[in-house]
């Protein structure tokens, strides 16, 4: 498994936050080269939760997490576990839902997050 490096994307989503992904003429946005190398680092790290539905499950969510919960979990959770689980679903979610990840990104969701493992996995 390889390691992933919190601090070398914390700086690349703090760049990316608030800068528009277009949409191509494909069904994704144009990713930029360096946000599908952090999806896939993540994936590739021991950092991904591969159980990560089961995680959430414990944890009481059944079905998608709006925005809106997912920054109150950022804001009140030290439970590194579901933090890893949201990430993992995020990752894994491009597949099935075009776009998640731009709105995530460009709104700060996925910096956010982020910072909050590094911060967990720290102490």
């Amino acid at each position: 498994m390889k390691t992933f490096d919190f601090e070398k994307y914390i700086a690349v989503l703090q760049k990316a936050k608030g800068q528009t992904i277009p949409w191509s003429a494909t069904e994704y946005p144009t990713y930029p080269t360096i946000i599908l190398s952090l999806a896939q680092d993540y994936y590739q790290s021991a950092e991904y939760d591969r159980n990560f539905d089961r995680s959430l499950h414990q944890h009481h969510y059944y079905s998608g997490l709006p925005e809106s919960e997912i920054t109150e979990i950022i804001k009140n959770s030290d439970d590194y576990r579901l933090i890893s689980a949201i990430m993992s679903a995020i990752i894994h979610g491009e597949k099935y839902t075009p776009g998640m990840w731009q709105a995530l990104i460009e709104n700060g969701i996925i910096l956010d997050l982020l910072v909050h493992a590094y911060r967990l996995k720290q102490n």
